[in-house]
């Protein structure tokens, strides 16, 4: 062998190395799993929305870590995660009826309505409560004329309940009645210490002040609006589709984890695990995933006819300005759909 062609072999050898390390080092092989995405997730009240601990008990969850991690990220109401969405800070948002039309009319937003969160009055479950001091004389929606009430966020959804009761009562923001926001914890004190005269207070407190004697409800939402979709789980529809399976993934553990959270035979452990976030004693919380708090679906699936009627309400009382549709273009329903598929079939069941 002439000493050219035992270069050529050693090179062609080199070459052949080279190619071999650089598939062993992943260099020309399959690429390695991308980084879970982060989902951030917009939320006003616990433990009615559950989100930040709904991701706490990590044997329940399949895909947490692996396809995405959650950002649960505090804000008083519906309509101030508006802004964030439409500023990208938030990719999930807790709405009502009234955030969804403004999110779609004014800001401009692609959205879809993704999963149910709480469904007010519906049956024998809990409706939100307006409550007034058992002595101050306000016995009926038109004593609150000239009265001051206090509310989370404007257009939020009890804010919503309460201008469409109002407003039926001919009684008009401003005009006949002054609202200031305030947020939900501080709403009791304010109330007893005569700063306002009505406004919302959520379980488990509304329950407890009524037991005291000091302070009465005057009406709740399902008396404005009857049976409704309060809450429910809005995202970006670009985000939706830039990361469909892992947003797959993610409903799957979302809805796992809120059955695991329902489930009866979970009820200590998952009443000390509300208790922990909330800084409460566990038994504050027994009432949770009974009648005396809200309804929700057993797999997240929103009661979209009760969120069309709750909007209808509100542009019929003029709190929306116009009639606006949701769906089908404001709904994407795939997602729950798909988690409800995957739980089933993990389970046996095919329906």
């Amino acid at each position: 062998m002439n000493m050219h062609r035992r270069r050529w072999i050693r090179r062609a050898l080199a070459v052949a190395a080279m190619v071999s390390t650089s598939f062993a080092l992943g260099g020309l092989a399959t690429p390695a799993a991308a980084d879970p995405i982060k989902i951030r997730i917009g939320w006003s009240t616990m433990p009615g929305h559950m989100i930040p601990v709904l991701y706490s008990n990590p044997s329940v969850l399949k895909h947490y870590g692996k396809s995405y991690v959650v950002e649960p990220i505090l804000f008083r109401g519906s309509t101030p995660q508006i802004t964030a969405m439409a500023a990208g800070e938030i990719d999930m948002a807790a709405f009502a009826g009234t955030a969804l039309a403004f999110a779609v009319n004014n800001a401009g937003l692609d959205v879809k309505v993704v999963a149910d969160i709480i469904q007010d009055g519906v049956g024998d479950y809990h409706s939100d409560t307006f409550l007034v001091r058992a002595d101050s004389g306000i016995n009926k929606p038109e004593d609150l004329k000239g009265k001051r009430i206090g509310t989370n966020a404007i257009g939020s959804a009890s804010d919503t309940g309460m201008r469409v009761l109002l407003l039926n009562k001919g009684l008009v923001d401003k005009r006949d009645y002054t609202s200031i926001e305030v947020a939900f914890p501080n709403i009791p004190a304010m109330i007893e210490e005569g700063k306002i005269d009505m406004g919302m207070v959520v379980q488990p407190m509304s329950d407890k002040l009524v037991k005291s004697g000091k302070f009465k409800v005057l009406y709740t939402i399902k008396d404005s609006v009857g049976p409704s979709e309060l809450v429910f789980l809005t995202a970006r529809n670009d985000f939706l589709q830039k990361n469909k399976q892992a947003v797959m993934d993610f409903f799957e553990d979302h809805v796992r984890a809120m059955r695991w959270f329902m489930d009866p035979k979970n009820k200590t452990e998952a009443s000390a695990l509300i208790g922990k976030f909330m800084k409460q004693p566990p038994e504050n919380f027994d009432y949770m995933f009974t009648t005396a708090d809200y309804y929700r679906d057993p797999f997240l699936i929103p009661n979209i006819p009760n969120l069309q009627s709750m909007v209808d309400a509100s542009v019929k009382a003029g709190a929306l300005p116009a009639p606006f549709q949701v769906a089908p273009k404001h709904v994407d329903l795939s997602f729950v759909e798909e988690a409800k598929r995957r739980i089933q079939a993990s389970e046996g069941k095919t329906q």
